[in-house]
C-alpha cells in the first residue's frame, strides 16, 4: 500500500491537500512566481524529500508554471532532471505541473462559481485567480480558494483541465479517495 506525502507550493494547495487527502504530509516550498528558476524549486524539494527520511511513498510534487513560457511537460522535465542529478532518480517521485495555477483546477468546474458568463474555451494557461475574482467580485486564494476545490467536482475538473487530469492519472494507487474516483 502507499504512503504518500505531497510537496506543494504554497499554503492555498497545502490546505486543499490537507482536506481531500486528510492525515498525508503536507510540505511546502514556498517557491512560486515566474522568476523563481527550477534549479532553486528543485534544491528546495530535494531538501523536504531528504527531511521525510525515506517514509513516504511515492512523493508527489505539484508546481505552479505561473507565467513561464515553458511548457507543463517541459517544467516537468526540467525539474525531474535536476532532481535526478541530486540522485533522486531511484525515488518514486511524480511530479505535476498545474497550468498555470492552482486556481485554474477551479476554473475547470465552472459550476462551482455560480456564474451566468459562459466558461472560457481553455481552464488551462489561464489566469485562473483573476478569473474566479472577477467572476465572484472577491477572492482570497487560502480560504475562498480551498472552499470553492473542495466543493468542485473533480470529474469536471478532470475533464476540463489537461493538467489536473495529469495530476490526477500520476497519483493512481495512492491512499487518497478524492483522486481514487
Amino acid at each position: 500500500m502507499s504512503n504518500p506525502a505531497f510537496i506543494v507550493d504554497g499554503f492555498t494547495e497545502k490546505n486543499v491537500l490537507s482536506k481531500i487527502c486528510p492525515g498525508r504530509p503536507v510540505s511546502r516550498t514556498d517557491l512560486n512566481g515566474k522568476a523563481v528558476t527550477i534549479p532553486a524549486i528543485a534544491n528546495k524539494i530535494y531538501s523536504l524529500i531528504k527531511i521525510f527520511n525515506n517514509k513516504y511513498y511515492p512523493i508527489i510534487i505539484l508546481i505552479d508554471r505561473e507565467n513561464r513560457q515553458e511548457d507543463c511537460d517541459t517544467i516537468r522535465l526540467q525539474l525531474e532532471n535536476e532532481l535526478n542529478k541530486k540522485g533522486l532518480n531511484n525515488q518514486d517521485i511524480r511530479i505535476n505541473v498545474a497550468d498555470r495555477m492552482f486556481e485554474n483546477w477551479i476554473v475547470a468546474d465552472w459550476n462551482v462559481l455560480n456564474s451566468v458568463n459562459p466558461k472560457p474555451a481553455n481552464t488551462d494557461g489561464c489566469n485562473g485567480a483573476s478569473l474566479i475574482k472577477k467572476e465572484l467580485g472577491s477572492f482570497h486564494k487560502t480560504t475562498d480558494g480551498v472552499e470553492l476545490f473542495v466543493k468542485a467536482n473533480q470529474k469536471e475538473m478532470y475533464l476540463n483541465s489537461p493538467s489536473f487530469k495529469a495530476f490526477v492519472d500520476k497519483s493512481n494507487n495512492i491512499n487518497c479517495d478524492y483522486l481514487n474516483f
